[in-house]
C-alpha cells in the first residue's frame, strides 16, 4: 500500500494538535488522501473489488490510521506497502475522504504484435516492475511531481468531458531543462501513477517509448512517412480499445520538432518534412480522450514554436538545489544500505536533521555528506558541474563510481564509503571531469598527470604543469562516454565506401 505523501496529501484546510505521539490532523473541510495499494504478485484479486474492500476499512467510523508500512495489517499481508514510511502524521477517517487504487505490477515484456506494429518504439504495459520506485526516488526543490500528478488529471477530466470534439488544450506535456536532471525518469514515474489513478477508469495502460532519433531516415521523404505511420498506428490502437489508456513518451523531441526556421536556412529539408508530419499527427489524435504525450527536451530553444503553442503543460526541470542533491545522495547510499552491498543499520538524517548534525558533530554521516556536497560548489572539482551545480543524474551514479573506483576488499560500511565518495569527488574521476591549473601557479594535486594520462594525449612532455617554454599552462580533460567523435569517422568512412560502390557502378555501365 503506498500514500504518496507530498505529491497528493490531503485537500482543504488542516489544523492541527497533537495526542501523544502524534500529530491529529483535523480539517475544516473533507479533503482526499489517495492511497496506493499494490497487490502481491502470486494474488490475482480483483482490483475493483479489493480497493471497494480497503476503502470500507480504512473509512470506518471513528478511526485514526498512520501511513506507515503496518497499515494493512489487518490484511494477512495481502496488500504489499512500498510508499514512504517517514509520515507523522495520523488522520480521522471522519475528517478524510479516502481513495484507494489498488494494482498490480506487469512483469512481461511487449507482444511481438506490439513490436511490428510499432518497430521505433518500446512499448511496456503498465504498472510495470521495472518503474516501481523510480518516482520516490526523484527529488525536486518543489512539489514537481504533486503538481504534475494533479495537472495531468485536469487535463484528462477536461479530455473525457469533451468526448471526440477537441477540447481547448492538447494532452501534450513538455519538461525541458539540462542533461541528467530526471526528465525522462519523472516521464515514466509519471504515466506509471497515472495507470494507478485511472485504473478504475481504464482497464489497461500502455507507455510506448519512442525513438525519435530512429525515426529520421537518411533516404529522401522516409523520415516522414515514418513519423506519419506512428501516428495511424497509435489513431488505430485509440478507437480499437477505448478502454485502453495510452501515453506515449518522446524523448529528446527536439530531434523530430526542431525550428522549421532553422530548416529554412540550410538544415535539412528532410528535418522540416518530419516536423510538419509530427505536428499534424499532433493534430489528428487531440480528440482521443486514451492518449496523452510526454515530451522531454534538453534544448526548448531549438523547439518549433508551433510545437511550443500545442503543448497543454510546459514545465522547466532545472538543476537539483542543494537540499534536493543531499536528498539523491542520501537515497542512493541508503539504497546501497538496503540491497546489502554497505554493511550498517543506519537511518541516514534528513537534510535538515543533517544541517543541525553539522554543527553538532562534523564526523556524523549527515555532516559528512553535506561535506562532499560543499567540496562541489565550492568548485574544488566540478565533477559535471555547472559554477558548483550538479546534475541528478551524476549524483546517482556518485556513490557506485566511488566504490567501482577504489572498494578494495569485500567489506564495506557506512564510514568507508563516504570517504571513498569524498575520495573519488576530490580526485575529479567522475563523469564530465575538469581540472584546470589556476592563473596564480598553483600544481594540481599529485599524480594528476599520471592519473590522466591516457585521456590527455596532448602531444606535449609536461611536468607539474609546466608547458613548453616553461610557462604555467591551464588544460581541461574531457571524458566522454559517447565517443561522438568515433561516431562521426564511423559515418565518413561508410560515406567514402558508398561513394566507391557507387563510382565502380557507373563505371562498370
Amino acid at each position: 500500500m503506498e500514500k504518496s505523501t507530498s505529491e497528493d496529501g490531503i485537500s482543504g484546510d488542516e489544523e492541527g494538535l497533537l495526542e501523544g505521539d502524534y500529530e491529529i490532523v483535523t480539517t475544516k473541510k473533507r479533503g482526499t488522501i489517495f492511497i496506493e495499494a499494490r497487490i502481491r504478485d502470486e494474488l490475482e484479486d480483483e482490483v475493483d473489488v479489493a480497493t471497494r474492500h480497503l476503502e470500507e476499512q480504512l473509512s470506518r467510523p471513528n478511526q485514526t490510521f498512520s501511513l506507515f508500512t503496518n497499515l494493512l495489517s489487518d490484511e494477512y499481508g495481502k496488500y504489499k506497502y512500498s510508499g514512504p514510511t517517514t509520515d507523522i502524521k495520523t488522520y480521522r477517517s471522519d475528517d478524510v475522504h479516502i481513495k484507494v487504487q489498488v494494482y498490480q505490477l506487469y512483469h512481461t515484456r511487449r507482444s511481438t504484435e506490439e513490436q511490428d506494429g510499432l518497430p521505433q518504439a518500446d512499448v511496456t504495459p503498465l504498472p510495470h516492475i521495472k518503474f516501481e520506485g523510480q518516482w520516490d526516488e526523484l527529488f525536486f526543490e518543489n512539489d514537481i511531481k504533486g503538481d504534475l500528478i494533479w495537472m495531468m488529471t485536469n487535463i484528462l477530466r477536461f479530455s473525457q468531458a469533451s468526448g471526440r470534439e477537441p477540447g481547448d488544450t492538447n494532452p501534450l506535456m513538455l519538461l525541458y531543462g539540462p542533461p541528467g536532471t530526471g526528465k525522462t525518469t519523472l516521464c515514466q514515474g509519471l504515466a506509471q501513477k497515472i495507470s494507478i489513478r485511472l485504473n478504475l477508469a481504464y482497464k489497461r495502460t500502455r507507455l510506448i517509448q519512442i525513438k525519435a532519433a530512429a525515426l529520421l531516415s537518411k533516404y529522401y521523404s522516409e523520415s516522414a512517412k515514418q513519423v506519419d505511420k506512428i501516428f495511424i498506428t497509435l489513431q488505430r490502437m485509440c478507437e480499437d480499445d477505448s478502454e485502453e489508456f495510452i501515453c506515449v513518451l518522446i524523448d529528446e523531441v527536439e530531434t523530430i520538432a526542431i525550428t522549421r526556421q532553422a530548416s529554412a536556412h540550410g538544415e535539412s529539408q528532410e528535418s522540416l518534412r518530419a516536423t510538419n508530419a509530427f505536428l499534424t499527427g499532433l493534430d489528428r489524435t487531440k480528440t482521443y480522450p486514451n492518449i496523452i504525450f510526454l515530451c522531454t527536451s534538453n534544448m526548448v530553444d531549438s523547439l518549433d514554436a508551433a510545437f511550443i503553442d500545442r503543448c497543454g503543460l510546459k514545465i522547466e526541470v532545472g538543476l537539483p538545489s542543494l537540499a534536493s542533491q543531499y536528498a539523491i545522495l542520501r537515497g542512493r547510499i541508503q539504497k546501497l544500505i538496503t540491497r546489502g552491498i554497505v554493511l550498517s543499520k543506519a537511518v541516514l538524517p534528513s537534510y535538515r536533521d543533517a544541517e543541525i548534525e553539522r554543527i553538532l558533530d562534523s564526523d556524523l554521516p549527515g555532516s559528512k555528506i553535506i561535506h562532499i556536497l560543499g567540496l562541489i560548489k565550492s568548485n574544488q572539482t566540478t565533477h559535471e558541474s555547472r559554477e558548483g551545480q550538479i546534475s541528478g543524474r551524476s549524483l546517482t551514479q556518485l556513490p557506485e563510481q566511488a566504490l567501482l573506483r577504489y572498494l578494495r576488499g569485500e567489506d564495506c560500511d557506512l564510514d568507508l564509503v563516504l570517504e571513498l565518495i569524498e575520495k573519488y569527488v576530490k580526485a575529479g574521476q567522475a563523469r564530465g571531469v575538469e581540472t584546470s591549473i589556476d592563473a596564480n601557479g598553483e600544481d594540481p594535486p599529485d599524480g594528476l598527470y599520471t592519473e590522466f594520462d591516457d585521456i590527455l594525449k596532448t602531444g606535449e612532455k609536461t611536468t607539474s604543469g609546466v608547458g613548453p617554454g616553461g610557462r604555467k599552462r591551464t588544460f581541461t580533460a574531457v571524458s566522454k562516454e559517447d565517443h561522438a567523435l568515433d561516431q562521426a569517422l564511423e559515418a565518413l568512412g561508410e560515406c567514402f565506401g558508398a561513394m566507391s560502390e557507387l563510382i565502380a557502378g557507373l563505371r562498370e555501365r
